[in-house]
């Protein structure tokens, strides 16, 4: 897991200059490209973002993105680290890891008690589950999967669930202050820790699916 840090004044740049305005997906190999450029800024952003978490947070925490990440998908996935000039150190993960590590199957440096967070947050039907069958383990998170609603309109692949949450190519005013309530400033920022899991489990509910729609 690589780590990424120090871009600050040219990520600062590439965000003033609106390149990270989010976008609808025009055709196939645009939704690709536009997939690999983001997910390159993603890495460049993590490093850099001035966010304060409360005084009792230290150490590593779980966190996601709702840019596109080093993984190919539209959310990125991290071991966020908060630094004390207000930084973060981000280490990229997979989905599967962010899987494992909540569910306190592996031990790892986020949650050294192995507690399953997935349980505690009250975040529904997820985790690893083996397949006797095919004789392979399965990773389930319902909820994570649809992350990506919160930020675009439309999904870049299709099929029945390629419809987001939001109005327009962005979040509305009304809805960015719904995440900013989370703990996130900006769009790009991580949502981490005990903020990312409540985010997670009010997600589960239709009714504030359905405030955050009709923001």
């Amino acid at each position: 897991m690589a780590k990424y840090r120090n871009f600050s004044g040219f990520a600062a740049n590439i965000r003033e200059s609106g390149i990270l305005t989010p976008f609808i997906f025009p055709g196939t190999m645009k939704r690709h490209a536009s997939l690999l450029f983001l997910s390159l800024f993603a890495a460049l952003l993590c490093g850099h973002r001035p966010l304060n978490p409360p005084p009792s947070l230290s150490g590593s925490f779980l966190g996601f993105s709702l840019m596109p990440g080093p993984n190919n998908g539209l959310v990125s996935f991290a071991i966020v680290t908060p630094l004390p000039n207000g930084q973060q150190d981000c280490q990229f993960i997979s989905r599967n890891d962010f899987i494992r590590m909540a569910s306190g199957v592996v031990h790892n440096e986020v949650n050294p008690t192995a507690e399953n967070l997935f349980t505690k947050y009250a975040v529904e039907e997820c985790g690893m589950y083996r397949d006797s069958v095919f004789n392979r383990t399965n990773f389930t998170c319902g909820v994570l999967d649809q992350l990506w609603k919160l930020r675009y309109h439309q999904g870049p692949y299709g099929g029945a669930d390629s419809l987001g949450w939001t109005g327009a190519t962005v979040p509305s005013t009304n809805q960015m202050n719904t995440l900013k309530g989370y703990g996130i400033t900006n769009l790009d920022d991580f949502f981490y820790g005990e903020n990312a899991f409540k985010l997670l489990h009010d997600m589960q509910s239709y009714a504030w699916q359905s405030r955050y729609k009709s923001g």
